[in-house]
């Protein structure tokens, strides 16, 4: 394994792993939610049921899409266009969950960090996947 192909596999375990660790709110007591709600300055967190409804199957797509980047990572260069196809879409993400995040009036710190972070991660996987083509193009 090159050290570039190490770098795309570790970089979707990474994200997949993270991106995993949302199950834990799929499950968790309804006071959880509510004191991660306020612990990050949200206020209150809302009693509609529509709000724990979406904090819980947005937490389950996560933990799904972790599985999915987990699934990938085990053959780079079968699921290369997919992962083209992810990387462009956290790209595109990252730019329209930072106007999100500012049309929503959310906190500075949480704006300044999940577009751009996402923008950034679709973007190292876009360029580690060209790196490793190159190198396997190189190769043969």
């Amino acid at each position: 394994m090159s050290q570039r192909m190490s770098g795309l596999v570790w970089l979707l375990r990474g994200l997949g792993v993270v991106n995993i660790a949302a199950a834990v709110a799929v499950v968790a007591p309804r006071a959880w939610l509510a004191g991660c709600h306020e612990l990050l300055g949200l206020g209150p967190f809302p009693a509609a049921p529509i709000a724990g409804y979406l904090a819980r199957t947005t937490s389950l797509w996560f933990a799904s899409f972790g599985i999915l980047l987990w699934f990938v990572s085990r053959d780079i260069q079968r699921y290369s266009q997919l992962i083209a196809f992810l990387g462009w879409a956290m790209a595109i993400q990252g730019i329209v969950v930072f106007m999100i995040d500012c049309s929503e009036g959310l906190p500075l710190w949480w704006i300044a960090i999940e577009g751009p972070t996402c923008l950034l991660l679709g973007i190292s996987l876009l360029g580690l996947r060209k790196s490793e083509r190159n190198s396997s193009e190189d190769s043969t």
